[in-house]
C-alpha cells in the first residue's frame, strides 16, 4: 500500500512539469491574441516578461529559452499583424524594441537565477555527502534524524538507531597508507549498505564510525540485522589475514517517549561503549534485548535488502 502511494506521488510529480509548461504556453498565446486586437498597435507584449519569469516554476533552462524565443517571435509577428495602428510608426517601433529588450534582459536574469539554483543544489548535495564512501555524512544524519523523530512521534512509529564503530582502526591506519585505509572504509561501508533495506538510512559520521536509522523497526529486529552485519564484516576481514584484526562494535537503541535527539544519540553511544568495554566485536542494545536464535543469513533475508 505504502509503495503504491509513493509510486502515485512520484508519477504526479513527473506530470507536473508538462502541466506547468502547458499553462505558460496558453498564457503566451493569450498575450499574443490580446496584442493583435489592440487598436493602437502599442506593444502589449510586455506581459511576455512575466511569462518568462514564471518559467522559474519549471526546472531546466531549455524551457526558458523556448519561451523567450517564442515571445520574441510573437512580438515581431504582433507588430506586422496588429490592425489599425494610428500612432506614429517611430513610437510603435520604439515600444516594440523596448519590449524585445525587456524580454532579452528578463531571459538573461531568469537563466542566471536557474543556474545559481543548480549550483547551490549541487553544493548542498556535496556538503551532505562523505567524499570517501559516497554516503551521507554527519550533517545529513543530524538533519534527517530530526525529521525522522518528528515523523515517528507524529504517526506513533518505531525508530531504531545504530552506531557502528570499526575496532582497532587507528592501529590499522598507522600501519597502512591513507589510500589503503580509505579503501577499507569504503569496503566496510559497502558491506553495511548491502545488508540494510532501501528504507533504512545509512551515514558515515566520522572517520571510523557509521550510523543507521531504522524507521518502523523494533529494537530486536535492528539487533538481528546489526548482528548479521557484524558477522559478515568479521568473516570477510579474517580472510584478508591483516596484522590488525578488523571487527565492528555496534550500539543500538530505540526512540522512547519524549526522547530528544540528544537523548537518543547518547543512549546509542552508551550501548556502543558497552560493546567496546566487553571485548569489542559485539552488538549491544539499550535497553538490553536478547537475540533470537536465528542465523545471520535469516536476519538479512527477513528484511528487504537495498540494491547496494
Amino acid at each position: 500500500m505504502r509503495s503504491s502511494i509513493l509510486t502515485a506521488a512520484s508519477s504526479l510529480k513527473e506530470c507536473s512539469i508538462p502541466i506547468n509548461g502547458l499553462i505558460l504556453l496558453i498564457a503566451t498565446q493569450f498575450i499574443f491574441f490580446f496584442d493583435l486586437h489592440l487598436p493602437l498597435g502599442v506593444a502589449a507584449a510586455t506581459p511576455y516578461v512575466l511569462v518568462i519569469f514564471a518559467s522559474l516554476w519549471i526546472s531546466g533552462i531549455q524551457f526558458t529559452y523556448f519561451v523567450a524565443a517564442l515571445s520574441i517571435v510573437l512580438t515581431i509577428v504582433g507588430f506586422y499583424h496588429s490592425p489599425g495602428i494610428i500612432l506614429p510608426m517611430n513610437i510603435v517601433m520604439f515600444n516594440r524594441g523596448l519590449t524585445l529588450l525587456l524580454i532579452i534582459c528578463s531571459t538573461v536574469m531568469v537563466i542566471k537565477i536557474k543556474k545559481t539554483n543548480i549550483d547551490m543544489s549541487a553544493l548542498l548535495t556535496q556538503t551532505l555527502i562523505d567524499p570517501i564512501t559516497g554516503q551521507k555524512n554527519r550533517q545529513a544524519f543530524e538533519s534527517e534524524l530530526d525529521t525522522e523523530i518528528l515523523r515517528c512521534e507524529r504517526y506513533h512509529r518505531n525508530l531504531s538507531v545504530a552506531i557502528i564503530d570499526i575496532d582497532h582502526f587507528k592501529l590499522f591506519s598507522n600501519s597502512h597508507d591513507r589510500q589503503y585505509s580509505n579503501d577499507l572504509i569504503k569496503r566496510i561501508s559497502t558491506d553495511i549498505k548491502t545488508n540494510i533495506r532501501t528504507s533504512d538510512l545509512f551515514y558515515h559520521i566520522d572517520t571510523d564510525v557509521f550510523a543507521i536509522l531504522f524507521p518502523e523497526t523494533e529494537l530486536s529486529e535492528a539487533k538481528e540485522v546489526c548482528e548479521a552485519i557484524r558477522k559478515k564484516i568479521s568473516t570477510k576481514m579474517e580472510k584478508e589475514h591483516t596484522i590488525t584484526k578488523i571487527t565492528t562494535s555496534i550500539g543500538i537503541t530505540m526512540l522512547g517517549h519524549n526522547d530528544s535527539k540528544i537523548d537518543l544519540c547518547k543512549r546509542a553511544e552508551d550501548a556502543l561503549l558497552i560493546s567496546k568495554s566487553n571485548g569489542k566485536n559485539l552488538v549491544s542494545t539499550l535497553p538490553e534485548v536478547t537475540s533470537k536464535d536465528k542465523s545471520h543469513v535469516a536476519a538479512i533475508l527477513s528484511r528487504s535488502r537495498s540494491d547496494g
